[in-house]
């Protein structure tokens, strides 16, 4: 835990050799520092440790990269990284003409420059990729919307069984798992219901205070979110209240940022086949309805699930209606 934070090299003298003791005794080969570096940090870092150091967004970036099965997952998390890296690479163009990176980073003035130039045409051609998809992904739901369907959004924190709320509701197999951000691109299916069709849309999902580089390179997936008609703010009701209400209050946030305002939303509080009792399930409804009330408004229903073994589900579905 780092109390105080050093503004050159994020760790003070003590801490930092300390770090350094354990990197050299146990021959690390990565740190991760769980926070956003500044550009001046993670190259004095580099320099005193002298081994490959991530921070908050590289890190969450890599987990990302593990799961993604699909080139436009794969193409944003490429732009995400680089342009986070962006700033680290101008200040390293800016210490190498100071000849300030002598040996670990000293691979020469003139091929960080060159590194530099390369990275911006990348992340300039990635860009219109990620354009043009986006592009194809708004002509798909003009295309739906034309025909009168109905769209809703799932969404809501990383690991709270949205997928398997959406194979529930859809009767899919789509993959799911315990582990973080096992979906990074959007899947939708349309199912018949309330007398027309509704497209159900799982998306990828939320985490605390997630950095504004990943929401910038993740639009055309959370647009998704945006668009829809409807959105279900899946809960996992078998954490603590506390747990709950942070998370509750984090997608919120995610949602006012991504511009999703005055829309429809049905709170699902899922995985109540772990809960204790059902007054402990109660009690955490209550304190969600009074939360969402206050930081959201229109919300149209509260809904226990347990999608896993299809508890709720005719619930959801009236509420949806």
């Amino acid at each position: 835990m780092v109390k105080r934070v050093n503004s050159s090299c994020y760790l003070g003298k003590g801490k930092l050799e300390e770090v350094r003791k354990i990197v050299k005794n146990n021959g690390i080969k990565k740190v991760c520092v769980y926070d956003e570096l500044k550009p001046r940090q993670i190259t004095c870092l580099l320099r005193e440790l002298r081994v490959e150091v991530l921070d908050k967004v590289l890190l969450i970036l890599n987990i990302f990269a593990q799961h993604a099965g699909s080139k436009e997952a794969n193409l944003q998390i490429e732009l995400a990284r680089l342009r986070h890296e962006l700033p680290l690479i101008r200040d390293w163009v800016r210490r190498a003409k100071l000849k300030e990176l002598p040996g670990f980073l000293g691979p020469g003035g003139y091929a960080i420059d060159a590194y530099y130039r390369h990275v911006k045409q990348r992340i300039a051609r990635l860009t219109r990729e990620l354009n043009e998809l986006r592009r194809r992904r708004e002509l798909e739901r003009s295309r739906r919307r034309y025909a009168g369907l109905i769209h809703i959004a799932i969404a809501g924190y990383t690991n709270s069984g949205k997928t398997t709320l959406f194979n529930a509701l859809t009767k899919l197999n789509k993959p799911t798992g315990t582990e973080m951000f096992t979906t990074l691109a959007p899947k939708s299916y349309g199912v018949p219901m309330c007398g027309t069709k509704v497209v159900f849309v799982d998306t990828v999902g939320f985490i605390k205070n997630i950095p504004y580089d990943i929401i910038e390179a993740f639009n055309a997936v959370l647009e998704e979110i945006s668009d829809s008609d409807v959105v279900l703010l899946v809960l996992d009701s078998s954490e603590t209240i506390q747990r709950v209400v942070d998370k509750l209050v984090s997608s919120i946030e995610i949602l006012r940022k991504i511009g999703v305002v005055g829309k429809p939303l049905v709170v699902i509080m899922n995985k109540i086949d772990l809960v204790k009792d059902r007054e402990e399930l109660a009690d955490k409804i209550h304190v969600v309805s009074d939360v969402v009330s206050g930081e959201y408004g229109d919300v149209i229903d509260i809904v226990p699930v347990s999608a896993l073994k299809g508890y709720g589900l005719d619930e959801v579905k009236k509420a949806i209606c």
